[in-house]
């Protein structure tokens, strides 16, 4: 497992299956709290990716919580694929919501597939959210994306499992010029073998159709929107994002020489950015 900082601490909360894992971070003591937000990982990821970025908005007076998404590394899921719809996980997103912050309406932040998810609860409980920001996650997963069909995808897996999802996934990593610490590559591979394989094979499934029919649906929801991505194109381009914004009628963060993970590898500017988009969401 990754040794999470000291600031943040585990816990659990009911999803609509079992029991989802969560970390949370609050204010230390002397800093008003200025509101919750609630952080959503995307495809093969978990609470993990937003290591770096829990403490940091704590620090700036966000009570901050993470989950990972049923079947997703220590969250309990069904061994059926058939219990990993969209609706599966915008429900289980709504459950967090209600049991981390009672009435109060929160900051979304979905990175990636965790973005689509959002999408879906943000247009079906609008009121729940004082902003959504959608970080490095663009239009759909079947146009206008460097990255092969879900289907396809989809049937590798069920041949080759998550082992095969690893091999890609780190393949990859390597290729980029990535060459993370050996410990962080024990925790990225268990991570992935402990993500259940009807988890992978569910978001596939789901990644096969929009999150929504129609963007304006979420422009409508009249929750504040925030367009956040690196500039690298290595799965949605800088345009298509910069569109993508522009139909939402989003603000937009653009963190240049970054990739998929802006949560990752520049947490200070992402954090920076969302407390900027808070202040402005409330004010």
């Amino acid at each position: 497992m990754s040794a999470h900082s000291t600031d943040i601490v585990p816990s659990t909360v009911d999803g609509g299956y079992g029991t989802l894992a969560v970390w949370e971070a609050v204010p230390p003591p002397g800093v008003p709290l200025r509101g919750t937000a609630l952080l959503v990982p995307g495809f093969t990821g978990s609470k993990e990716d937003f290591e770096a970025l829990l403490p940091l908005l704590a620090a700036a007076g966000y009570r901050a919580v993470a989950y990972d998404q049923r079947g997703q590394w220590q969250s309990d899921g069904p061994e059926d694929v058939a219990g990993y719809t969209m609706d599966d996980f915008s429900g289980d997103l709504l459950k967090v919501l209600d049991q981390v912050a009672g009435d109060e309406p929160v900051h979304l932040v979905g990175h990636s597939f965790g973005g689509y998810v959002g999408r879906v609860a943000v247009v079906a409980r609008p009121e729940r959210f004082r902003s959504f920001t959608l970080l490095a996650s663009g239009p759909s997963s079947v146009q206008e994306i460097n990255f092969p069909p879900p289907s396809l995808v989809a049937q590798a897996v069920e041949a080759g499992g998550q082992e095969l999802i690893w091999q890609q996934m780190s393949t990859a990593m390597f290729a980029s010029g990535l060459t993370p610490a050996p410990e962080r590559l024990e925790f990225l591979h268990q991570r992935i073998l402990a993500t259940k394989k009807a988890n992978i094979l569910g978001i596939l499934r789901a990644m096969e159709v929009p999150p929504l029919s129609d963007p304006a649906q979420l422009r409508a929801a009249g929750v504040p929107l925030l367009v956040a991505y690196g500039d690298t194109g290595d799965l949605w381009a800088p345009d298509v994002h910069e569109r993508f914004a522009e139909q939402l009628g989003a603000r937009r963060a653009v963190y240049p020489g970054v990739g998929h993970l802006p949560n990752e590898d520049v947490p200070q500017r992402v954090c920076a950015d969302l407390v900027d988009f808070w202040a402005a969401s409330v004010a």
